[in-house]
Parts: C-alpha cells; sequence; structure tokens
C-alpha cells in the first residue's frame, strides 16, 4: 500500500471486502505502507467516483466516504482509519523500511515485522495489504523493493489457530494466465501449512487477487455472497487445484 492509492478503484474493492467478511472479527489492518513512488500519475484511478450510478450501489456509505477522502486531498491510510469504516479494527501503520543499505534494511525489516506480529496478536481475522503482493523471484528483506511484497515466511508467522489470514496479490504475467497463477500461489501456501486457501479475483480497472488463507466456513460464505452481488467484477476460486 502506498498513501496516493488511497480512495481509487483498488482501495473500493479492497475494503468492500473487508466490510463484507469482518463482521463480528477481530480485524487486525497491515497497510504494509510502503512509501509513495513509481510512475507520475500512478494510483490516480478515482474515476470510478464520477459514476456512482456503475459503483456507488455495492457500498454506498464506503463509496461516499472514499468520494469525500479523494475530494479533500488526504489521500492517506490515517483517513479512512480515522473515518471508522472498518469499526473495532486494529491498524498497523508502520511504514516498511526503505532506502537504506542492503544491512540495515534486513535488520529494520524484521524489526518491522516483529511490531506489526506483536500489534496484531489479538486479531482472529488479519488483512495484508503489500503494494505488490508475495515474494518475487529472487526475494531479500535486504532490498528497498522487498518492501513492496510479503514474504512466504512472514505469512506463516501470522498463523496462528483461529486466525483468518487475507492477503493482496497483485496479478503478474506469469505463463499460463491468472487462473495457473492462483493455482500456482495455492501450492506455495499449502506447502507453507495452510491448510485452506482460497482466493477473490478482482478485476474492476487491473487484475489482483484476495487470498483467504485458513477461512471459517462463515468467512467462505460471506466471500460467496459477495461474489454475487459484484457480479463480473469479482470471481471466487475455492481452494485453486495445485498447477505443480
Amino acid at each position: 500500500m502506498q498513501n496516493r492509492y488511497v480512495g481509487d478503484t483498488g482501495d473500493y474493492v479492497k475494503l468492500a471486502i473487508l466490510r463484507a467478511l469482518a463482521p463480528g472479527r477481530r480485524l487486525g489492518v497491515a497497510w504494509w505502507l510502503f512509501p509513495d513512488s513509481g510512475p507520475t500519475g500512478d494510483g490516480r484511478h478515482a474515476a470510478y467516483l464520477q459514476a456512482p450510478g456503475r459503483w456507488r450501489h455495492f457500498d454506498p456509505v464506503l463509496f461516499d466516504v472514499l468520494g469525500q477522502v479523494v475530494a479533500s486531498g488526504r489521500r492517506q491510510v490515517v483517513a479512512l482509519e480515522e473515518a471508522d469504516l472498518l469499526p473495532g479494527a486494529t491498524y498497523f501503520s508502520g511504514v516498511i523500511p526503505a532506502g537504506l543499505t542492503p544491512a540495515e534494511c534486513g535488520i529494520q525489516r524484521t524489526a518491522w515485522f516483529d511490531r506489526c506480529k506483536a500489534h496484531l496478536t489479538g486479531c482472529d481475522l488479519v488483512f495484508l495489504d503489500p503494494d505488490n503482493g508475495f515474494e518475487t523471484t529472487g526475494f531479500s528483506p535486504r532490498t528497498r523493493s522487498a518492501g513492496k511484497s510479503v514474504s512466504l515466511s512472514e505469512l506463516s508467522a501470522l498463523q496462528q489457530p483461529g486466525r483468518t489470514l487475507i492477503a493482496y496479490h497483485h496479478h503478474t504475467p506469469r505463463a499460463g494466465g491468472h487462473l495457473a497463477e492462483l493455482a500456482y500461489w495455492a501450492g506455495r501456501l499449502r506447502a507453507q501449512g495452510f491448510e485452506r486457501v482460497d482466493a477473490l479475483r478482482a478485476s474492476p480497472y487491473s487484475p489482483h487477487a484476495f487470498f483467504l488463507l485458513n477461512g471459517d466456513d462463515v468467512i467462505r460464505d460471506r466471500a460467496r455472497a459477495l461474489v454475487q452481488q459484484w457480479q463480473d467484477l469479482i470471481s471466487w476460486h475455492s481452494e485453486p487445484p495445485n498447477d505443480g
């Protein structure tokens, strides 16, 4: 997550998913906040707010609040927290260390993650919002770009009995297409010890996935109901098979 993305199309979908799945749960949100960076104009995908007839009915309260945030120019995660869009949620908003030497970056990333893990201890539903998603090939926490990803070892470390994890992943040009990519990550996540791996694939602008790890039956039923509401914009993939 980067502050400049607050209120864009992806934010609307992401928060709508959490608002649908979280009632009655002790929700923890790890923004995985990375310093604003990238191409000029990136993060401006907020045109959906000018088309309420197309978008507002999915979650009117959320739509209106995000419209106010974008109009105010205060595109920061703290604005989302203060709006109480996820009542009772616990937030970890510490910025991931970046721009340091490799040795410093590795040490500070470990310390940052330890703080994140401790902050979310009491949560039974935890959402992770890394900029790009799961670790890239050759991932190393010693690099600046590592701050845009969550490692599989970090996901594994966040497992605890009775807890569901939801992890964001932006689709890549992986060979075989997006469904094959879902299956690939499902296999790797099961290898990390997650017994149940499901995914919500969203495509309102650029396609991305929200992996539900160790989701219980209530969470999974809510996810399926959400898909019915959003129709062709979100699809449900129940325990994608491992593609080997």
